[in-house]
């Protein structure tokens, strides 16, 4: 039996699909997912994302708005005195981008007064996230409202999420 050279042609894409058909279908089987991922550790941010603006409330009257601009910061405040380096700007957004807490299974009650309001814009995101820290004396917890979900932190993180001590 002789083939023409459409017909080998035929023969070699439809070998080579069927070998791309057994290698995915056994793919999983090969290389299982890791299932045991830890899902009671969670970023306060996506991996890799970029933010662009981050404005921090810490009272009516005080106000700290952190802008990128180009690839430095422009560092507004209101009501309060504060100076920060580039290197130290540059260090609390990556505590922002780096930080794990322990998600919180219960719904937490605390006083929403306490709360200090914090505002993120990230890049490819229309709407910014908005976050509420509760720095406690033992954890600071952080409530993200897109998610519905309570955080837990050390309290030293919060020194380091934040440009004042409190």
């Amino acid at each position: 039996m002789k083939l023409s050279r459409t017909g080998w042609n035929n023969v070699i894409i439809f070998s080579v699909m069927t070998i791309i058909l057994v290698i995915n279908a056994t793919n999983n089987k090969l290389f299982p997912k890791e299932e045991h991922e830890n899902t009671a550790e969670q970023l306060i941010l996506p991996q890799h994302s970029v933010i662009l603006t981050l404005a921090i409330d810490l009272s009516a009257r005080q106000q700290v708005l952190f802008e990128r601009v180009g690839r430095s910061w422009q560092l507004t405040a209101k009501g309060i005195m504060l100076v920060k380096t580039e290197q130290q700007i540059e260090q609390m957004m990556f505590a922002w981008q780096q930080s794990t807490g322990l998600v919180q299974a219960a719904e937490i009650v605390i006083d929403s007064e306490q709360a200090i309001n914090v505002e993120i814009s990230l890049a490819g995101e229309s709407q910014a996230r908005t976050f509420m820290l509760y720095p406690l004396n033992d954890q600071l917890l952080i409530y993200q409202q897109q998610g519905n979900t309570w955080l837990a932190l050390p309290p030293a993180l919060a020194q380091q999420l934040l440009p004042i001590s409190l």
